[in-house]
């Protein structure tokens, strides 16, 4: 009988050893490994008393056929040997992998002890781990000589380890190889581990004591290999027998460690962590035709938001855009049926008679798409997201598919949940930088307040007040004003009101032609005195009597008259047209005016944001910036606002040269860009300087921070009060455009600055020359100085 069987495991003709694909370096280990069948032998005559009569008759027939050859039970040296007892390792192979399993996962090959040689493999074997001309073992293309090393080591000091010292590392050393499978185009992998059995190992001196060597009693693990080969190296011992290398398809393992992996990032999930997950999940599901779609539904103020940089992720979403009203109705009609039916929706035919019953599958029957799974993800809080799978294939997405991509479900919602965290910090993160004072420079203060608060809450003790203090801080005031700004939109509104007064006079004569009446002269007669009135400017007085006079008569009579009087209709229409053309010729000055200053301002406040990222990373600091006419802009640095930050005068001395280098650069660009502006506006420039730390707080009722103390609030009020500032004794402001104005009250300020000025116009950023200036006493303050210099615009 066992001759019977032998043939079946279908080995190569001949028996050949194969070395590994690798050259032999310096640093390969040195083992006095022998192939010999006399391991094996002894196995089985232990394995005689447990076994059953018709085992017992097959090991007794191995076990009298091997010492029918002498020099199979002796260390073997000569290949010859192997290839002339071919027979017999046929029948070796099918007694360790019976034949009624299946053929194609024999996939085993017997190899030199601890060495990467074989010889004896199966067929299933050699197609994936042999090359071509089958002279060598294939190793992984990714694995380097040291891993290689390191996984040689932890197999024979694990068999040492538990044989001569009774301990059983915790490791599990083996080999993933990824593999092209040839008929579906798919990376698969595939795990070698070794079967030990049939392995004997004989020490040829004294062992050494455990505690000298590298091994961790606690972890079970070798700690520093290097020195475990010095205390107990290798050429100590002698091994004999022969290892099984056995394959296992580890593809779907190994899909869900690299999901593992992915998730383990540290970054956030967005489109690159998406895009990694989906290839892992095709991978698992094993079919190159296969789209994978993962599309993660987002919610906010606990309703359902379409993000297109999520749905681009799917596949009956791809296209789907947020502007669009049809993308948006399928898209809640989506989520409302996945909601109600969460369960997984395998299509494995999709045609016309599945549209009929679920009609958002058409779009995805017109792309060719005739096999499709639909797993909606979802935890305790509601729907996550869908996984889609679509083949153009019918039946290719089967239950087999499915049982695969269930053990990927649980990391697909964290991946989810994820995404919705990111989402949920992206949206904090704007609110914070757009629409709040607190920045991360002292958010870690309020941090530390709310977790006193918590604190004192849990315990019931009396509640803490609360507030968040910084002493010892420097101040840095600036501000870029509009010149002249309320009389350049008084200008633009005289001639938006002089085209107003124009239109209704033109309207006016257009209906007295048809309709002459009374009331439309004595109306044209002061329409004609408001004309007059503003000729030579407008209040604010002007403006609100005017806009009264349009609204409350001139609109008036007008649309009594459409009502009353169709053949009126064209004209009046042609009149309200207009007015309620907010961007046309009626607004065309005032939206000049608009659109310049906010150009302005927004290229001023995208140029602090830039340099303020750029300065965060030199110290950090409070930046608190707030736009008027212009832009105005506090800064505070000092100890308290960073300390784990040792600081040092120099870190402020940096950031008021930052200061004064910003706002020169700040004129240059606005000054640059005047051709291209509707209503050239000029801008001034503006510091205070305060060479005095002081201490601020957060005002809760006024959301922002405050100075604190009776002389500190004397640089608030010069900070209000400054913008309009004349030189003493004459009538010139001191903020002029293309110059920048420095205050200061202590003279050593003024040396300070004026070493930062000679820098900069030696750069050339600054024109030549400096202005000592004293300035006209203010309301609660008086004795101020300042420093004017000429900003080089051309520069």
């Amino acid at each position: 009988m066992p001759e019977t069987i032998a043939p079946a495991i279908g080995s190569v003709n001949k028996v050949n050893i194969l070395a590994a694909n690798r050259e032999r370096d310096d640093n390969s280990l040195s083992i006095d490994s022998k192939i010999s069948f006399r391991p094996f032998v002894n196995y089985l005559k232990e394995k005689l008393q447990d076994g059953s009569n018709t085992r017992s008759r097959i090991y007794n027939y191995l076990i009298e056929r091997f010492e029918e050859n002498p020099a199979l039970l002796q260390p073997i040296t000569d290949s010859h040997i192997l290839d002339e007892n071919q027979d017999l390792l046929d029948m070796l192979g099918t007694t360790l992998f019976p034949v009624v399993s299946e053929q194609e996962k024999n996939m085993f090959t017997m190899g030199v002890p601890y060495e990467f040689s074989i010889f004896n493999y199966s067929t299933p074997f050699r197609k994936l781990f042999v090359d071509e001309t089958e002279e060598h073992f294939l190793l992984p293309d990714d694995a380097t000589e040291e891993y290689l090393k390191q996984a040689q080591c932890a197999l024979i000091y694990e068999h040492i380890l538990e044989k001569f010292y009774h301990i059983k590392l915790n490791e599990d050393p083996h080999l993933i190889y990824p593999v092209e499978d040839k008929i579906t185009g798919m990376k698969r992998y595939y795990k070698l581990r070794y079967d030990r059995r049939f392995i004997d190992i004989i020490p040829k001196g004294r062992l050494p004591q455990i505690q000298d060597c590298a091994v961790c009693l606690n972890s079970l693990r070798i700690l520093d290999l290097d020195r475990q080969l010095e205390k107990m190296p290798l050429d100590l011992f002698e091994v004999e027998g022969f290892g099984v290398w056995i394959a296992e398809d580890f593809t779907i393992q190994e899909s869900l460690d690299a999901i593992k992996r992915v998730l383990l990032r540290q970054e956030a999930c967005d489109t690159g962590i998406i895009n990694d997950l989906k290839k892992n999940i095709q991978a698992l599901v094993g079919f190159n035709e296969v789209e994978v779609g993962l599309t993660p539904f987002l919610q906010l103020n606990n309703r359902f938001v379409l993000d297109e940089t999520c749905t681009q992720h799917g596949i009956l979403g791809k296209n789907w855009k947020s502007t669009d009203a049809d993308s948006l109705a399928i898209y809640q009609m989506c989520v409302g049926f996945f909601s109600e039916h969460p369960e997984p929706m395998p299509l494995s035919i999709l045609d016309e008679k599945v549209v009929e019953v679920a009609p958002f599958t058409r779009i995805l029957l017109d792309a060719g798409i005739r096999s499709y799974i639909i797993y909606p993800i979802q935890n305790n809080d509601g729907l996550l997201g869908i996984l889609e799978l679509a083949s153009p294939i019918p039946n290719q997405l089967t239950q087999e598919v499915m049982n695969r991509v269930e053990k990927a479900m649980p990391l697909l919602s964290l991946a989810l949940l994820k995404n919705r965290d990111t989402f949920t910090y992206r949206i904090e993160k704007i609110i914070k930088e757009k629409f709040t004072a607190l920045q991360p420079a002292v958010e870690w203060k309020f941090a530390e307040v709310a977790w006193e608060y918590m604190h004192k809450e849990q315990y019931k003790e009396a509640p803490v007040s609360g507030n968040v203090v910084f002493d010892d801080v420097y101040p840095l005031y600036g501000a870029i004003d509009i010149r002249n700004s309320s009389v350049e939109r008084s200008r633009a509104m005289q001639k938006d009101l002089m085209e107003h007064i124009s239109l209704v006079d033109e309207t006016f004569d257009l209906l007295q032609a048809r309709f002459p009446l009374p009331l439309l002269e004595g109306l044209k007669f002061k329409n004609f005195n408001y004309r007059q009135a503003i000729t030579r400017g407008v209040t604010a007085e002007d403006e609100v009597r005017i806009t009264e006079f349009f609204n409350n008569e001139v609109h008036t009579v007008l649309k009594h008259l459409k009502n009353s009087h169709p053949p009126t209709q064209e004209i009046i229409n042609n009149y309200f047209n207009q007015v309620n053309d907010f961007s046309g010729f009626l607004y065309r000055n005032r939206n000049d005016y608009e659109f310049s200053l906010s150009t302005i301002n927004n290229a001023v406040l995208q140029t602090f944001q830039q340099q303020e990222a750029i300065m965060q990373q030199s110290y950090p600091h409070y930046f608190e910036r707030y736009r008027t006419d212009g832009v105005e802009y506090t800064i505070y640095i000092g100890q308290s606002i960073a300390p784990h930050h040792p600081f040092n005068m120099l870190f402020l001395k940096n950031i008021q040269l930052f200061q004064l280098t910003t706002m020169a650069e700040i004129a240059q660009m606005i000054h640059a860009m005047q051709p291209t502006l509707p209503v050239p506006l000029q801008t001034t420039q503006l510091i205070l300087i305060h060479s005095q730390p002081m201490s601020i707080s957060f005002r809760r009722d006024e959301r922002r921070f405050d100075v604190e103390g009776s002389y500190n609030i004397r640089y608030e009020i010069m900070k209000k009060r400054l913008d309009k500032v004349h030189i003493r004794g004459t009538q010139e402001r001191l903020t002029q455009p293309g110059k920048i104005a420095m205050v200061y009250s202590n003279p050593k300020e003024a040396e300070e600055y004026q070493e930062y000025i000679l820098f900069l116009q030696n750069k050339r950023l600054l024109q030549p020359g400096i202005e000592f200036l004293e300035l006209e006493e203010l309301q609660g303050v008086s004795g101020l100085k300042a420093l004017r210099v000429n900003i080089n615009m051309e520069g």
